[in-house]
C-alpha cells in the first residue's frame, strides 16, 4: 500500500499573488538590465524557468524574479530581430557585390578575432609584437576590401569614358552600376555596422525607460502560455523556504561553501558531561531517570539563536531588561528564517518507508505527486520534525542574512547628514544543529556574494543621457560587441531558431518525470550568482562582511553556550573549539588553519564586458 506522509500541509506550494506593480529593487533593476547585456545569461535563464517546467525556483532573497523573466524575453526578440535584419543585409550585399560582401565579412571576423585576445594580460614587448603580427591580415583584408570597391567604382566610371555615344546601351549600364554602387552597395555597407550600432542603442534607451531608478514593474509583457504559466510558478515558488539543488551546493542562490570568500566551522560537544556547577550554582536537576544532564531539544536550541540574534535587531530585547536599542545601533537588514535542501534528484520508485517500517512509500515527499512541480514551502510541523531527524535526506538550516537596506546618518536632533546606501555584497549564514548518539554537532557555514557586474549597472546612469551622449557611449560601451554581431549574427541567428526549437520539443514531448524512477527536479542556477563579479569591489566591503559574519557568529555561540548551561551540561569543550575560531579569526583563505574547518578555493563566476 502507498502512503503520502510528505504530501501537504506538511509541504505546500507558495501562494499564487498578482505581479508586483510597485518600484523595482535595485537589484531587481541589475539583474533584468543583466538580460539585455549578456546573452549567456539571458538564455540560461529562459531554459531554468521557462522550458524546465519541472525544475525547483532558488528562493529569491532581495529581488524580484518575474521581471528579469519578462526582461529576458524581450532581449532575446530584439537580439532575433537584430540578427535577422544582419542576415538580410549580408545577403543583400552578396548578390549586388560579392567582391565587396567576401572581404568585409572576413575583415569583421578578424577584427572579433582580435576583441577576444586577453590583451590585458600580455607584458608589454608581448603585446607590441602580437600587435605588429596581427596587424598583416588586417591589412591584407582591408586592402581586399579596399580593391573590391575601385574595381566597383572603376567598372562603371570605366565605361562612361570610353567613348560611347549617349544614351547607348554600354551608356546605361554604367549609369545603372554606379547608381547600384551609390544607391545600394554602399548604403549596404555602412548598414552592417549600423544595424548593430542602432541595436545596441534601442536595447539602452529602452533599459533607461525600463530600468532607471524608480521603474515600476513587472515588466515587457510576457507574450505566449508557456511564459505566463512560468511566471505562475515562478511567483509561486520564489518566496519559499525550500531549495532543491541539483549541484553540490546547498546553498545555491548566496554562494558556495568552498569560496574562499565562505567562512565555515563545526563543533562537536558530548552532552552525557555534567557541569559540576555554573557561576557558583548548582547544575539544574536533569530528567530524574539518570544522574546525567537534563535532555536538550533541538528546536529550542534553533529558538534561542533566533531570539539573540533578533537582539541585535528589535528595539527591545528580547529577554527584557536591557535597555533599549537605539536606531543607530540596530542592524534593520538581519532577517532570519528556515533553509530546508534537499538533493534534487529524487527517487520516485515504490520503496519502504525504513528498516523498522516495511509500508511502501512512492514518490518524493518534496513534490507535488499531481504535477511533478516540486514543492517551496515547509510547514513548522515539517521543519521541526525534520530537526529531530538530522540522518535524513531533508536537512534544515537556520538561515540569517544580512539585507542590502543601509542606514542613514542623522544627528541626535534627526538632521539628516548622508542619506543610506545599499550594502551590495550579499551575506548569508546559515546554522545547522544535530542531536545524535548523546552528542551535539553544531555547523556554521557563512557564504558571501560579491555585488554583481558593473556593467549591469549602467541602468543607474542612463536616465541622464541625451541624445548624442547616448549615441557616443553606445560606441564606446559595446565597442567589442558591435564588431562582434555583424560577424556572428548568421550563427547567432540558426542557434536562436535551434535553442528554440530544441526546447520547445523537449518541454512538450520530453519524457514524464513521473514515468522515471529517479528524476532529477533540482535548481540549477542561480540568476544572483551568474550575475556576481568575480570579487568585491572595494576593501570596505570585505570589511562588512567580516563584521557581520563575527557578530553573527558571536550570538550563535552565547546562546548555544547558555542553553546548554542552563541545561547542566559541561561546555568546556565546546569554548575550547569555539575559542579557536573566534578568538584565532580563522578565515577561508587557504593554507593551513587550526580548528575543525573547511577551506575552499574561490569560485570564479563572472565576466568585465558585455555580450549583446
Amino acid at each position: 500500500m502507498d502512503v503520502r506522509t510528505g504530501s501537504p500541509p506538511h509541504f505546500r506550494h507558495g501562494v499564487m499573488r498578482e505581479p508586483r506593480t510597485g518600484p523595482m529593487q535595485n537589484l531587481t533593476r541589475y539583474l533584468s538590465a543583466a538580460m539585455y547585456l549578456d546573452k549567456g545569461l539571458c538564455d540560461a535563464v529562459i531554459k531554468e524557468y521557462v522550458h524546465e517546467a519541472h525544475r525547483a525556483v532558488v528562493p529569491s532573497h532581495g529581488y524580484d524574479l518575474e521581471p528579469v523573466i519578462r526582461h529576458a524575453r524581450q532581449a532575446r526578440l530584439m537580439r532575433i530581430v537584430r540578427d535577422v535584419v544582419l542576415v538580410l543585409v549580408w545577403g543583400a550585399l552578396y548578390v549586388v557585390a560579392p567582391i565587396i560582401a567576401l572581404p568585409y565579412l572576413l575583415l569583421f571576423g578578424y577584427v572579433t578575432f582580435l576583441t577576444r585576445i586577453p590583451w590585458r594580460q600580455l607584458s608589454g614587448w608581448r603585446r607590441v609584437g602580437l600587435a605588429v603580427l596581427l596587424a598583416w591580415p588586417l591589412l591584407w583584408f582591408a586592402s581586399f576590401l579596399g580593391l573590391g570597391f575601385l574595381f566597383a567604382v572603376l567598372l562603371p566610371t570605366g565605361a562612361l569614358s570610353s567613348g560611347a555615344p549617349y544614351g547607348s546601351a554600354a551608356y546605361g549600364e554604367a549609369g545603372l552600376g554606379l547608381a547600384l554602387l551609390l544607391f545600394v552597395v554602399i548604403p549596404l555597407v555602412l548598414a552592417v555596422p549600423g544595424v548593430a550600432i542602432g541595436h545596441l542603442a534601442l536595447v539602452l534607451r529602452r533599459l533607461a525607460r525600463d530600468l532607471g531608478p524608480g521603474a515600476h514593474g513587472p515588466g515587457p509583457d510576457p507574450g505566449g502560455g508557456r511564459f505566463q504559466g512560468a511566471l505562475a510558478r515562478v511567483r509561486a515558488s520564489q518566496d519559499g523556504n525550500i531549495t532543491l539543488y541539483s549541484g553540490d551546493n546547498p546553498f545555491i542562490g548566496t554562494g558556495h561553501p568552498r569560496s574562499q570568500d565562505a567562512r565555515v566551522w563545526s563543533v562537536v560537544l558530548e552532552l552525557d558531561r555534567k557541569a559540576s556547577g555554573l557561576l557558583g550554582k548548582p547544575a539544574p536537576p536533569s530528567d530524574g531517570q539518570s544522574s546525567g544532564p537534563a535532555p536538550v531539544d533541538p528546536v529550542v536550541m534553533y529558538e534561542r539563536i533566533r531570539a539573540k540574534l533578533h537582539e541585535m535587531r528589535d528595539e527591545h530585547p528580547a529577554a527584557g531588561g536591557g535597555r533599549p536599542l537605539p536606531p543607530n545601533e540596530r542592524i534593520n537588514g538581519l532577517i532570519t528564517g528556515w533553509h530546508v535542501a534537499a538533493r534534487g534528484r529524487c527517487v520516485q520508485r515504490p520503496r519502504p518507508v525504513d528498516d523498522a517500517n516495511p509500508a511502501l512509500y512512492a514518490g518524493h515527499p518534496l513534490i507535488d505527486p499531481s504535477g511533478r512541480i516540486p514543492y517551496s514551502t515547509a510547514s513548522d510541523e515539517a521543519i521541526e520534525a525534520a530537526i529531530r531527524h538530522p540522518q535524513a535526506g531533508i536537512r534544515c538550516f537556520q538561515r540569517v542574512s544580512i539585507g542590502a537596506q543601509g542606514q542613514a546618518v542623522t544627528t541626535p536632533s534627526g538632521e539628516v547628514v548622508a542619506p543610506a546606501e545599499e550594502q551590495e555584497a550579499a551575506l548569508s549564514v546559515f546554522v545547522h544543529l544535530a542531536v545524535e548518539g548523546r552528542m551535539l554537532y553544531g555547523q556554521f557555514a557563512a557564504t558571501v556574494l560579491p555585488p554583481v557586474r558593473p556593467a549591469f549597472k549602467i541602468v543607474d546612469e542612463l536616465p541622464a543621457w541625451d541624445g548624442p551622449k547616448l549615441l557616443y557611449r553606445t560606441v564606446v560601451f559595446g565597442f567589442p560587441a558591435v564588431l562582434a554581431a555583424p560577424f556572428l549574427a548568421p550563427y547567432r541567428l540558426a542557434g536562436a531558431l535551434w535553442r528554440i526549437l530544441r526546447e520547445t520539443l523537449a518541454s512538450e514531448i520530453g519524457p514524464d518525470p513521473a514515468a522515471e524512477l529517479v528524476h532529477d527536479y533540482g535548481a540549477r542556477i542561480s540568476v544572483r550568482e551568474l550575475a556576481a563579479d568575480a570579487d568585491f569591489h572595494d576593501f570596505v566591503q570585505e570589511l562588512d562582511v567580516d563584521k557581520y559574519t563575527k557578530l553573527i557568529e558571536l550570538r550563535v555561540n552565547e546562546a548555544l553556550l547558555d542553553y546548554l548551561e542552563e541545561r547542566g551540561i559541561d561546555v568546556s569543550a565546546y569554548r575550547a573549539q569555539a575559542g579557536v575560531v573566534l578568538n584565532e579569526g580563522v578565515i577561508m583563505t587557504g593554507g593551513t588553519v587550526r580548528g575543525q574547518v573547511a577551506a575552499g578555493r574561490r569560485v570564479k563566476q563572472g565576466q568585465s564586458g558585455i555580450n549583446p
